[in-house]
Parts: structure tokens; C-alpha cells; sequence
């Protein structure tokens, strides 16, 4: 049957203990000079204000510390300070939170709300000379650590605390494996020393199993029996009396049971093989399963749906376990496609997990982690399709490094990812991350690729080469220091940095000042190095995560803007140390209300233009249309009768309006009209000759033709004839004309040019037009 340990009483093995976990704690001293940005080695006292920020004073200004960078105050021309040197002989926080400075000329007190230093009269002097002028001792600041200084420059001596701890009886060996047996002992085999250790739920070592190969995989079962994988290639079959069976000399990497009772084991050359009967003597093992070749297998995964996966050097295995002949199971290798984003990240697989929601984790050993769900996975490996991974990796999730050589679930919904020197806990459903670097586990810690271990109280226990080390889930979870953020410097379009932010809640800025560098700090003095930051601009998402300390706003619109940072503590945990700065850009001209309203004004005006001047081209244009086809019917009605052409009136109708052509007009369209029936069967017609009947010169004649007719001279004749044309053809069958005799009644010599016209102006040939008519 299935082994399913019972781990309910083993967290008592490690609460607050100390005789079960040895401390990992160091002291550590760090000097400070000019070369570290101190300017001068003179130091004279030290304070730290309301903010939490660290002040020196040194015999080249005042000196403020965040952690990072000294931020040097100096006196300037024209700054209005009454102080008159920069050599500061020591400093006394004032009854006000402001800062005393003793000079060789007299005290001068450093207003923290605005930066700038004063005057103090001389009897307020008096009082405060009898505090100042003494050697300085030293200052302690909030987290404990001690600044002091001589001739040399300053020294900040810190006290390092490790939250995590070695468990005792680890100490400089490497765990390769750990595993808690159905009495809640827990099981670990040591690389290094060849042998497991098991611990009892006292902490006490209860057993020691010396072998001869470094135990890489390790499967306490019921029985009182242990199966152990190792390298050199040894399987081991290890009795509850020590004594040891070899089953084969491969090299194995996992060891799982699956629901039968089967063993199936990864080997690191010769794919996977499987035990079935792993209580009988002798005990046997199978062959490679068929057409795995000889991959070399890292992790197994066998899930509640009997499905199988495994990592390899050579990509992810996946397949159906045939619980009935079990020889009979297929395994698919999915491999890393260049062409195909959403295959496989990398074929070097490292380990894999399951969560609840059936979403299988891949992690690799150089691109971060793929997920899929196991049941999409097994429809794509079923129906021999290629599966679509979710890739988190640096560039597009929380993730700090793409580097994963082991992973375990912590829970539903976060991944225990471990790295070289970190460890991070990844959440991929809300993509959030915390990440524990060495000042968290320790100075010198190197993890391998031992899969982590979570305890019933959420306590973790991971292999590193300094022994077996436990994180409580109260040093885990809980926030000690919160470090408290600063804004610090202030850089505009090109200028340089201006350590001015910290007493401010606003920003004001110039109209052309639209590119603006803000510097921060959180304020941790033990040890900022494992800090993070992300910020935002009026609550848009946060950018992504990073060490650095600024960021560049570029294009900022005119208005009132709101910047947030936020900040990790040292064990890079996010902590509510929120804190924001209100940012003020003064508008160009055109950006104000009164020119927004300007050019409101404008468009509208634009507008109006634009539709008015639309409607009165089709006003015209309607007019025109009106008049010419009017101006047609009388041009027809006198070729039809042959009667000379007489004066016709013209009247258009506008909006609703009738009225007459002006006087002018009417006899210049009768002119025209005029020249067109006399010369209507005339093929020397032209533009000139009608120009000179209207008593017009050829450019006016178009114009006005345009400006009444909306249409030139030469369109105005072949129209004519091609209307002129479809009275002929409609009197065909009594006049007997043919079409060539109708085209020279309409001017042309040539019949099939006139038939091209007469197609070109109504769709059809004229015979097709007389047929369509008829």
C-alpha cells in the first residue's frame, strides 16, 4: 500500500530549542572614509533624527547617512546662513528634533524641516555649549548597531542575526534528502558522510545507518525498511535491522510508490525502473521502461490520477501508469521547441510539484518555472500535441533569478523555490514573491539541489553544505524592523542630484520641467543588501521590482500627480512602509483652463465653418443640378420641335424659395443654348465657336457654365448630343435613320466613336439602349 507518513508531531522537534538548533549569528565591522563617500575622516559626533537618517559631523560639513550614500550639507554663496565653516566640531539633537552644530565660530542649529541652518543668540549658545565639546562615545541607533570613530573615519559595528538555524547534529554536513516516517521521526541521508541519520521528535538521534555511497534518494516505509538511492550507483534495500540488500548498481536520483504499491525509480543514466514486488527476497528490479533510453531522470512526481512525470537533463517526461501491467506504460518526452513560446522554457527540468487545483510546476535550471495543468498536459501527451506552458522567469513575474535547483508547495498557493544562495517563496497566482538571500539563512550558505521539507507548522528545513537548516514560520512570516522609507534626492531635466526630499511632501515644478529623478531609501543599517523596492505614479500598477534605489519620471502632464514607494525589509518581505510625495507641475500656456477653453472655442468655430461651408456646396450643387437638368429639358424640347431657339426663362428653387436667374445669366445660358441647336449636328463644333456665340472668351465660358451648370462647356455639348442621340434613336423605327446617320445628325463623322461616346455616357450601346426602350 501507499506510505503516507504522519508528520502531526514533529514540529516539536524544533520550537525554541536551543539545545536542538545551533545559532547562526556573526558580528561584523565596517569602516568608513572618504574613499566611502564620507567627506572627511574627521568625524566629531554623530545623531539620528525623527526619520530614522544618521547625521555626522565632520570638518568638511554636516554629513547625513541613509544606508547606502553620504549626503554632505554644506554652507553655499548667497544661502543666507549665518554659519561661516564647514568644520563641525560635534552635533546635539535639539529639544525641536533639529540639530546643534558646534563650530570654531559658535553654535548653529540645522532646521531638519527646511535644510537650512540659523542663528542662536548667544545667552541660548551659553546653555548649550555646557552638552557640546565633550568626546564623542559613540551613537547606537535604533536597530542596535554602534557608530563610533577616530583619526581614521567611521565604524559601524552590527551584531548579524540569522533567523534561520542549524539543526544540531547537522553541523557541516550536506543533506541530500529528508523524509518523516509514519512515527513522525525525521529521516535525513547525509552525501558527505555516507549514512542517515534519524532524529525522534526530542531532536534526539535515534539511528544511524552507515553506507558505502552518498544516499541522494532516500523511502522509509511501514515495515520498518528504507529504500536508498546513491552515487556511486547503489540500490538499497536497508532492513530494520541494518542489514542492507544491493538491488542494483544504478545511480538513483528519486524513489516514489505509487498506489499499487510499485516502486518507481528515477536513475541518472538509465531512465526510470520499477520494483514491483519491493518486500520479496530477492528482490528484483525491471528493466529501463521502453523507449527512455538512457536519460538521466532527476524527480519523479506520481499523481492521485496515476499519472506519471519526471524531470530530465534531456526535457519533462509525462505519462499514464497501466496500474495492471505496469510494463505496458508509456512515457512521452516534451522538449524545448525555439519555434513554439509556449513549449517547455528549457530541457534541463530540475523538479517538479503539484498543487490542489491540478496545476503541475516545472521548475529548470536556467529559465525559471513552467506551469500547466496535469489535465491539459495529458490531453496534449494523449493526443500527441505539443502543451502550452505559463513561462515565470525575471523578466515577466516577481521571480529574482531564473535559477531553481528544487521546489516543494508550502501551501496551496506558494512554491518554495530554491536557488544557489536564496530562497524564494513564490506565489505564481497573485505573482508575488519573497526572497531569503544569505543574511537571512547565513553568511556562507550554498544550497544544492535537496528538495525542501515544510513541517506541520509551516516551518521550512532545506540541505545546505553547512548542514540540515530550519526557518520557524514566525521568523518566516512575521515582520520584525520594518525599515522606514525616505525620499531622498531630487534630480530635474539634466541637473543633478539634490539631497533635498527628505522634510518635503511636495513637489513643485516648472512648466518646462516634465523630467524629474526621485531617490529613496529604506532605512536599514544592519543590512540593506537584500532590500527591494517598486514604485508607482497615481495608483497605476506598480512597476517591476528591483534594487534600484530612483526612478526617472519623463513626460509628466501638467496637474497634480501622486508618487508611492514601497519597500521589502532586509529578508526581502514587502512590508507597509508606504510612502508618497505629492508632485506639482505647473502648466504651459496652452495647458490652462482659459486656453483649453480657447481652443474649445475655436474647434467649435471650426466646425461651424466646416458644416456651413458643407452645406452650402450642396446648396449650390443642388442648384446646379436643378438648373442643368431644367436647362437639358429646354435644350431638348428646341431640337426636338427643329423650331428656332427662343428666349427661355430659368427659375431655381431654394429652400423652399422660387425665383428667376438674374437677367445676365438667363441671356448668357440662351446664348449657349442657342449655338448648341444650330450646331448640334456640326462635327467642327467646338469650345471657341461656342465661347464667341456667348459673347464670352473661352475660360469665362467654362467658368460660368461651372458656376450655373456645374459643369464645363465641351461636357455641356457631348451631353446635348448624347441626349440629342436618344431622341433620334426613340424616332428610329419612323424617321429609318441608322446609327451612322444619327451619329452625323449628333456631329460625329465617325459611327463607332459615337458609340463609344454614347457607352461611356449611358452604360450600353445605342442599339442596346433603343432595345431596352422599346
Amino acid at each position: 500500500m501507499k506510505h503516507q507518513p504522519n508528520i502531526s508531531l514533529f514540529f516539536a522537534l524544533f520550537i525554541a530549542a536551543l539545545m536542538v538548533i545551533v545559532p547562526v549569528d556573526s558580528q561584523v565591522t565596517t569602516h568608513y572614509d572618504d574613499h566611502s563617500g564620507l567627506s572627511s575622516r574627521r568625524v566629531g559626533g554623530g545623531v539620528q533624527d525623527r526619520n530614522g537618517l544618521l547625521w555626522f559631523a565632520t570638518w568638511n560639513g554636516l554629513n547625513c547617512y541613509d544606508g547606502y550614500e553620504f549626503h554632505r550639507i554644506n554652507i553655499k554663496p548667497g544661502d543666507n546662513a549665518g554659519i561661516s565653516t564647514g568644520r563641525l566640531r560635534d552635533i546635539r539633537l535639539s529639544s525641536k528634533g533639529n540639530i546643534w552644530c558646534h563650530t570654531d565660530n559658535g553654535i548653529y542649529e540645522f532646521d531638519l524641516s527646511t535644510y537650512t541652518f540659523r542663528e542662536i543668540p548667544p545667552k541660548t549658545q551659553k546653555v548649550i555649549a555646557k552638552h557640546m565639546s565633550k568626546l564623542w562615545r559613540g551613537l547606537t541607533d535604533m536597530q542596535g548597531n554602534l557608530w563610533t570613530a577616530d583619526r581614521e573615519g567611521l565604524y559601524r559595528t552590527t551584531t548579524l542575526h540569522h533567523p534561520a538555524s542549524i539543526i544540531k547534529g547537522t553541523e557541516g554536513e550536506w543533506p541530500r534528502s529528508f523524509a518523516i516516517d509514519n512515527i513522525g521521526n525525521l529521516w535525513m541521508s547525509m552525501a558527505d558522510s555516507r549514512r542517515i541519520k534519524v532524529f525522534d521528535t526530542n531532536g534526539n538521534i535515534v539511528r544511524t545507518i552507515m553506507l558505502d555511497t552518498s544516499p541522494y534518494a532516500m523511502l522509509p516505509m511501514q515495515n520498518g525498511r528504507v529504500w536508498v538511492g546513491g552515487k556511486p550507483g547503489r540500490l538499497l534495500r536497508v532492513e530494520a535491522d541494518g542489514q542492507q540488500t544491493l538491488v542494483s548498481s544504478d545511480i538513483v536520483y528519486d524513489i516514489k510508490e505509487d498506489g499499487e504499491g510499485h516502486l518507481w525509480i528515477a536513475t541518472f543514466g538509465e531512465g526510470i525502473k520499477v520494483c514491483e514486488l519491493p518486500d520479496e527476497t530477492p528482490v528484483k528490479i525491471s528493466a529501463p521502461i521502453s523507449g527512455l533510453g538512457k536519460l538521466k531522470v532527476r524527480r519523479l512526481l506520481i499523481t492521485p490520477s496515476g499519472n506519471i512525470f519526471a524531470t530530465t537533463t534531456e526535457g519533462l517526461l509525462a505519462g499514464h501508469i497501466d496500474n495492471k501491467h505496469w510494463q505496458n506504460t508509456k512515457l512521452k518526452l516534451i522538449k524545448r521547441d525555439a519555434s513554439d513560446e509556449g513549449s517547455l522554457s528549457n530541457n534541463a527540468t530540475m523538479d517538479l510539484v503539484q498543487d490542489s487545483k491540478g496545476n503541475i510546476y516545472v521548475c529548470t535550471e536556467s529559465s525559471g518555472i513552467d506551469m500547466i495543468s496535469e489535465e491539459e498536459l495529458m490531453s496534449c501527451v494523449q493526443g500527441n500535441t505539443q502543451p502550452v506552458f505559463r513561462h515565470f522567469n525575471v523578466s515577466n513575474s516577481s521571480l529574482t533569478s531564473d535559477f531553481c535547483k528544487a521546489m516543494t508547495i508550502a501551501n496551496d498557493s506558494l512554491i518554495v523555490v530554491v536557488g544557489n544562495d536564496n530562497v524564494t517563496a513564490f506565489n505564481p497566482l497573485t505573482d508575488q514573491s519573497v526572497n531569503y538571500g544569505r543574511i537571512f539563512w547565513s553568511d556562507s550558505v550554498r544550497f544544492e539541489e535537496t528538495k525542501p521539507l515544510i513541517l506541520n507548522d509551516d516551518s521550512w528545513i532545506l540541505g545546505t553544505h553547512e548542514g540540515a537548516i530550519i526557518a520557524s514560520a514566525h521568523n518566516l512570516y512575521s515582520r520584525g524592523y520594518i525599515p522606514p522609507l525616505v525620499f531622498t534626492t531630487l534630480a530635474i531635466k539634466d541637473g543633478g542630484a539634490d539631497f533635498c526630499l527628505v522634510p518635503k511632501k511636495e513637489i513643485s515644478l516648472a512648466s518646462d520641467q516634465r523630467n524629474i529623478t526621485i531617490g529613496y531609501a529604506a532605512l536599514d543599517y544592519t543590512d540593506n543588501s537584500g532590500i527591494l523596492y517598486h514604485s508607482r505614479l497615481d495608483d497605476s500598477e506598480w512597476c517591476s521590482t528591483s534594487k534600484n534605489r530612483s526612478v526617472t519620471l519623463f513626460n509628466l502632464t501638467a496637474g497634480k500627480h501622486t508618487f508611492e514607494v514601497q519597500s521589502t525589509d532586509r529578508y526581502g518581505r514587502w512590508v507597509t512602509n508606504n510612502r508618497t510625495i505629492t508632485i506639482i507641475v505647473e502648466p504651459y500656456w496652452y495647458e490652462t483652463w482659459w486656453a483649453m477653453l480657447l481652443f474649445t472655442l475655436i474647434a467649435l468655430a471650426i466646425i461651424a465653418a466646416i458644416a456651413y461651408t458643407y452645406l452650402y456646396i450642396r446648396r449650390v450643387n443642388q442648384q446646379r443640378k436643378q438648373l442643368l437638368e431644367k436647362y437639358m429639358k429646354v435644350l431638348a424640347r428646341t431640337m426636338e420641335t427643329s423650331h428656332r431657339a427662343v428666349a427661355a426663362k430659368f427659375k431655381i428653387t431654394t429652400d423652399g424659395e422660387t425665383r428667376e436667374l438674374p437677367a445676365e445669366d438667363t441671356r448668357f445660358l440662351n446664348r449657349v443654348r442657342e449655338y448648341i441647336d444650330q450646331n448640334i449636328s456640326n462635327p467642327d463644333a467646338d469650345v471657341d465657336a461656342m465661347a464667341s456665340a456667348a459673347a464670352a472668351s473661352r475660360s469665362t465660358l467654362n467658368r460660368r457654365l461651372r458656376s450655373l451648370l456645374g459643369i464645363s462647356a465641351s461636357r455641356l455639348l457631348i451631353d446635348a448630343r448624347m441626349q440629342r442621340a436618344q431622341q433620334l434613336l426613340s424616332q428610329k423605327e419612323e424617321t429609318g435613320d441608322s446609327i451612322a446617320d444619327i451619329a452625323r445628325k449628333c456631329g460625329y463623322y465617325d459611327p463607332h466613336y459615337f458609340q463609344r461616346a454614347f457607352k461611356q455616357k449611358h452604360g450600353v450601346t445605342p442599339s442596346e439602349w433603343k432595345e431596352n426602350t422599346t
